[in-house]
């Protein structure tokens, strides 16, 4: 082989001997084997032959004549996509998360969630109407009732001594306020009188001596008995068991 054909074959272009030539020019038998080896000679090193060795100073190309290499996921073609990105990172590169605030302390106290409590706000003496005084003691329930998901609501008392009347009263303030339980900070000039006709009732026992009561409808019994015992977890777990009346 000449050194021109040794130059071309390393880069990659056929280059054709004389005996090549003499067999397009039909002087020389295309079976015989001179034309064989010049065939094999002159076969171009970017194609993939088999059966025979490659020749020596061809170019590689990975995925034509030669094997490509392998990727090691996922690095690798992490490393590519930041190339084509035109990003090249000198740090680790940080993801901003949103902080999210973790309020499942919060909703775990909302144990009354929902709950309906009425208080009186006014007494009424026949036609008199005078404003209600709310001791420290219901200021501090309102507050506990209020973090526990309680809707105070404030409503106008009849004052009065008899069960009956008492009793009535209280149907008509659940039923237009939709309440689940009325509270006081001793024996309501307003409720307690009904309690003597079968209404339901209970107080919580505090640890000033005070005591906290609460009333119901008539249909109202269960309800009263919950907020009893939640009131009495939330103030302390060893708190006095509340009394039913």
């Amino acid at each position: 082989m000449s050194d021109d054909c040794k130059k071309l074959w390393r880069l990659g272009i056929p280059c054709f001997s004389a005996a090549s030539h003499a067999v397009e020019q039909g002087s020389v038998d295309p079976g015989s084997a001179s034309t064989t080896a010049a065939h094999t000679d002159n076969t171009n090193p970017g194609a993939i032959v088999f059966g025979t060795a490659r020749a020596e100073g061809a170019v590689l190309i990975p995925g034509y004549n030669a094997l490509a290499p392998m990727i090691k996921p996922p690095r690798d073609p992490a490393l590519s996509l930041i190339a084509i990105s035109g990003v090249d990172p000198t740090e680790p590169v940080m993801v901003e998360v949103p902080l999210v605030q973790n309020n499942s302390a919060s909703r775990a106290s909302l144990v009354l969630e929902g709950w309906r409590i009425g208080y009186a706000s006014r007494y009424v003496r026949g036609g008199h109407i005078e404003p209600a005084d709310h001791s420290a003691t219901l200021q501090r329930a309102f507050v506990i009732l209020r973090q526990a998901g309680v809707q105070l609501v404030a409503v106008d008392a009849q004052c009065t001594s008899d069960p009956l009347e008492s009793g009535t009263a209280i149907d008509e303030l659940a039923t237009r306020h939709r309440l689940d339980a009325l509270i006081s900070d001793e024996q309501s000039q307003a409720f307690h009188a009904a309690c003597r006709s079968g209404y339901p009732s209970g107080c919580q026992a505090l640890e000033d001596g005070a005591r906290l009561w609460f009333y119901g409808a008539r249909w109202a019994s269960e309800r009263v008995t919950v907020v009893l015992r939640t009131y009495a977890q939330l103030i302390s777990p060893r708190a006095p068991t509340a009394a039913m009346e």
